[in-house]
This record gives structure tokens, sequence and C-alpha cells, in this order.
């Protein structure tokens, strides 16, 4: 077996660049065992391609080179172990915010998609949905324009006390249910959902209570809808209390003719 190898050798045989061994000296981490001092060649010994190693596979953990340089020269198993826990935890907290990523992606999947799925805008239909959380501002009988809802929700959010909540993009109105059914858009809250339940209390929390709901399809901020059917539907029957109108987007331009599915709590 050779005793020295060259950077070059060493390079190659370990998959390290030799602008990174260069690097490593540089920094102290790993010193060439031998440098020529006529011609400034560096050489490395086989028991310290295992060190190279080591270095290569902690930082594939995205530990730093300060913080190997420390394990390395310490020799200590019992100072490597802490450093693996803390690099554990931190992979265990990116996969945990990725899941809630990929969770949020498909949300915003079946959102898109929602309306390509079941009825059309002239049947009712029946859901059962679980208990849902929402940012609201107030309302106003007949309040026009409604962009001052908008404001309104848009301020709330961006105060220090809602900012840093986890939104989903999905807008919605809670709607009066005598003036809906006679083809007046009147809207009681304004509200925005959210993906969980703050753990603080807020005045501006929304909880939509679970249950089986209603539904019907309509453009609501438009004169192109009938509301015919559920005032129908009702007839002899107790007045809900809640009605919803949950936004859903058809195209990244405008909103004013998309659809909404009303959804009334029985």
């Amino acid at each position: 077996m050779k005793e020295l190898y060259s950077i070059g050798e060493t390079s190659a045989l370990l998959g390290v660049t030799i602008p990174t061994l260069r690097y490593y000296e540089k920094v102290g981490l790993l010193l060439p065992h031998y440098t020529d001092p006529k011609t400034g060649y560096r050489f490395y010994a086989f028991s310290q391609f295992h060190y190279i190693d080591r270095i290569k596979y902690l930082q594939r953990f995205g530990m730093s080179l300060d913080d190997i340089k420390v394990i390395i020269h310490s020799g200590s198993v019992d100072k490597l172990l802490p450093f693996l826990e803390q690099q554990k935890q931190a992979f265990l907290k990116q996969l945990k915010e990725i899941q809630s990523t990929i969770s949020d992606i498909q949300w915003y999947i079946d959102y898109f998609t929602y309306l390509n799925k079941g009825e059309n805008t002239n049947n009712l239909y029946k859901v059962q949905l679980e208990e849902r959380y929402a940012i609201a501002v107030p309302g106003y009988p007949e309040e026009r324009p409604i962009s001052n809802m908008e404001v309104r929700l848009a301020a709330a959010k961006a105060s220090p006390e809602l900012k840093n909540l986890n939104y989903l993009r999905q807008y919605a109105y809670i709607l009066d249910f005598d003036k809906f059914t006679k083809k007046t858009f009147s809207a009681h809250s304004y509200m925005i959902y959210l993906r969980e339940k703050p753990d603080f209390e807020t005045e501006h929390l929304k909880v939509l209570p679970a249950g089986e709901y209603l539904c019907y399809r309509a453009r609501i901020l438009t004169d192109d809808w009938d509301p015919s059917v559920i005032a129908e539907f009702f007839e002899g029957r107790q007045k809900p209390l809640l009605v919803i109108a949950n936004e859903f987007e058809e195209n990244l331009v405008e909103y004013l003719e998309t659809q909404y599915e009303i959804q009334i709590l029985l």
C-alpha cells in the first residue's frame, strides 16, 4: 500500500474536489500529511482518508465546517453526539414545515378544482363539514362598495395580533338569510379561513360549527343567480341561523363574477 497520495489522487479516490481539500487546509480543518517544501505539492496519508470521509457525511447532515472542526479535533464521540442530536432536531423541524407546506399545496389544488367536481349551480346538495375557523370583520346591511369590507379585513390581517396566523386564501361572507332569498346581497361578516384555530383569544375569530350544510352554487356578486330554490326549500321550515358564501376562484384576474358555494347550516 502506498504511504502517501497526491492531492489529485486523494481527490479522485474520495470524490472531493481539489479546491475543497485546499479549503479544508486553509481553515485548519485538515492539513496535508506532507507538503513538499520545494514544489509545494500536497500529499495525504491513507490514515487521513477516514477523516475526509467523516467530514463529507457530517456536511451532508448540515453541519458547518466550524462545528466539524471542533468535533474532528476533539476526537471524541461524546463531542459528536450532541451535534448529531441538534441536527436531527433541526431536520425534524424542517420536515414538519415541509409537510405543512405540502398540505397547504394540496389544499389549494383541491380549492381550484372544487368547482369541477359534483354538482352544478342549479342543484341543492348536502355536505358534512368539520368545525372551521376564520378571521372576520363586520359587514353592514347592503354595504357598497363591498371593497370596504375587504379593506377592513386586510387591515385586521396586517395587525400585529393577526399577521403571523396561517391563512388559507379562501374568502367568504356570512349572509343575511332573508335578504339572500330576496336576491339582495347583504353580509353580516367578511372573512378569510385559517389552517387551524389560533392559540389566543381575538375578537376577529369566527368559529363555524361542524354539521350538515345544504349547499347551492351561485354568482352572488352579479345579477345572474336565482335564490328561489333556497326559498322554496325552507318554506314551512325553521329559518337557518347560519348562511356562508364561500368564494371559489375560477381565474386569477377578477372575482366579481366568480362562483360561490352557499352553505346553509341545517
